[in-house]
């Protein structure tokens, strides 16, 4: 994975007052699609029924197994290592043709791709770990990574602890891990874990047949149904001290430090990846759903009549349509920009925000299309078929495009993350003045980026830092509004004559919230104490018991 480090992230400049056009222009544009796209779109009409698996819970152990035969849970992995060879780009299309399909297959194959074990050896120097890695991927692993603990991820330690044995030549891990993409199938997780006696958390490569690992339950979320997704338990599972991930590379934790900032440092390219896997599990999946969204909403306006007129010769119907066809094109735009921007500036902290832009997108795209299909009835895709009515999945699309608003880390959490990992460099530097207005359509976004720095400025001037970081709310109010400014300045960069008008639907939106978020810092909520909340929920909770 390469980034270009001596470069400035868009997002970073944003919080400065500066909108570097100079960097998003000219926007890059997406390669041709891989032969893979077709090769998966018929593999999977050919073997996965999707309302199958969502009755079942489970993809077709068939079809999986050709999934893994084929390479596409290795898309990017070396030819010579049995995988496809693509760059991240072609892989972010082959996980969009699959997961407009199925969410089982999109959740399976990003995870596999995004945070599987052959995802490290862009980054793994020679050596037994390296090589052990390489062995199993040429045999076609399905793999993944086991972080999250009942505890939840968010805690800097793990409950989960990896005792050294043998005078340092092996480690007895022991724990809990809940939630884990690919757990129940996967041949090799990478599991993080506390050495004993450091308070160090490191990433452990760990074989599932091994004596003392167990797969405890198939969890069944709310979305996602076929994915396979589990808890995992270790009791002093060894593993030996190559299959250790080296001392410097911690990078993969996706939540701030002990000093508040997002761990993405230039050096530490683990950082980088994780950063890769949670765009590769979310983004694509939630560009596919609202490509659904808006081929079912047109579809549905194309074919219905009101009073003797078509549905689509009404105002609030097109503007509906309209809005979702501007949400498509901002997802577009964005997931083009994290993936081929990295060659001149330095997309790492881009990739937090886009992950939440993009599945906040697609649930609005989703959310608006439950309503205006609701004339044919608020059912599930076998409800509808049961009755003759055209049996569109969107109830099961509501539900995938919820969890994308969780999976790789809640989408609140992560604003308030974001806007720390900016904020952090105000403290002891020498900001310069943002540049004057310099006009034309443009001018909106620049303004606001000034207003933005200012107050970040005179945040980070009153408020010492860790009292500043404590205060979440107003860190997740600043993380959207920088959030929606570089919507805006990548829609307004990635716009032609063909799509200038759905760029203006798509900044009128962000304007909208903006405004909002603005009168949230302006207008702040009145101080609570933190016994105020409990208080009050008792209340609540004792009222309706009465």
């Amino acid at each position: 994975m390469s980034s270009c480090d001596s470069s400035p992230s868009v997002l970073d400049e944003l919080y400065r007052g500066r909108v570097r056009w100079d960097l998003l222009a000219p926007f890059p544009a997406l390669p041709p699609a891989p032969h893979a796209v077709e090769e998966l779109a018929a593999l999977l009409r050919a073997m996965v029924d999707p309302e199958e698996v969502e009755r079942t819970g489970q993809l077709p152990p068939a079809a999986l197994k050709a999934l893994r035969e084929e390479g596409f849970l290795a898309l990017t992995i070396d030819r010579e290592l049995g995988g496809l060879g693509l760059s991240d780009a072609e892989a972010f299309q082959v996980l969009r043709a699959g997961a407009s399909w199925s969410g089982a297959v999109a959740f399976t194959l990003g995870v596999g791709n995004g945070f599987g074990s052959g995802s490290y050896l862009r980054v793994l120097p020679p050596g037994p770990l390296r090589d052990m890695i390489c062995e199993r991927v040429a045999a076609g692993i399905v793999s993944g990574g086991a972080d999250a603990e009942p505890a939840g991820t968010a805690n800097r330690t793990r409950a989960t602890v990896a005792v050294p044995v043998e005078d340092g030549a092996a480690y007895l891990i022991s724990g809990e891990k809940v939630f884990i993409g690919n757990g129940p199938t996967a041949d090799l997780v990478d599991v993080s874990a506390t050495i004993e006696g450091t308070g160090e958390v490191r990433l452990f490569f760990v074989d599932t047949r091994s004596p003392g690992f167990e797969v405890t339950a198939r969890h069944e979320f709310m979305g996602l149904r076929g994915a396979a997704i589990g808890s995992l338990r270790l009791d002093r599972v060894r593993v030996p001290a190559e299959w250790l991930m080296p001392e410097d590379g911690d990078g993969w934790r996706m939540r701030p430090d002990g000093d508040g900032a997002e761990q993405i440092e230039p050096e530490a390219d683990l950082a980088g990846l994780a950063l890769l896997g949670r765009h590769l599990v979310i983004v694509p999946a939630a560009l596919a759903i609202a490509q659904r969204c808006l081929q079912y909403s047109r579809d549905f306006v194309a074919r219905r009549v009101i009073d003797g007129r078509g549905l689509g010769e009404y105002e609030e119907i097109r503007r509906v349509v309209a809005d979702t066809a501007a949400d498509v094109f901002t997802i577009d735009c964005l997931s083009r920009w994290a993936l081929l921007g990295r060659d001149r500036a330095d997309t790492r902290p881009d990739l937090t925000v886009v992950k939440n832009l993009a599945s906040r997108l697609c649930w609005r795209a989703v959310d608006r299309t439950v309503s205006l299909l609701g004339a044919e009835g608020y059912e599930s895709a076998a409800s509808k078929a049961r009755r003759g009515a055209p049996p569109l999945p969107v109830e099961r699309l509501f539900r995938d495009a919820r969890a994308l608003r969780v999976a790789g880390g809640v989408d609140f959490m992560l604003d308030a993350w974001s806007a720390e990992a900016s904020l952090a460099a105000f403290y002891g530097e020498n900001r310069e003045p943002a540049p004057q207005v310099a006009g034309g359509r443009a001018v909106f976004v620049e303004e606001q980026a000034r207003r933005l720095a200012e107050v970040c400025g005179r945040l980070t001037t009153a408020h010492p830092r860790e009292e500043l970081f404590a205060r979440q709310r107003l860190l997740r109010v600043v993380g959207r509004i920088a959030a929606e400014l570089l919507s805006m300045s990548v829609v307004l960069a990635a716009a032609d004559p063909e799509t200038a008008e759905l760029a203006d639907i798509s900044c009128a939106g962000s304007r909208h919230r903006l405004a909002a978020l603005w009168s949230q810092l302006d207008h702040p909520e009145p101080g609570r104490s933190p016994i105020d909340v409990p208080l009050l929920t008792e209340g609540l909770i004792d009222h309706a018991r009465a």
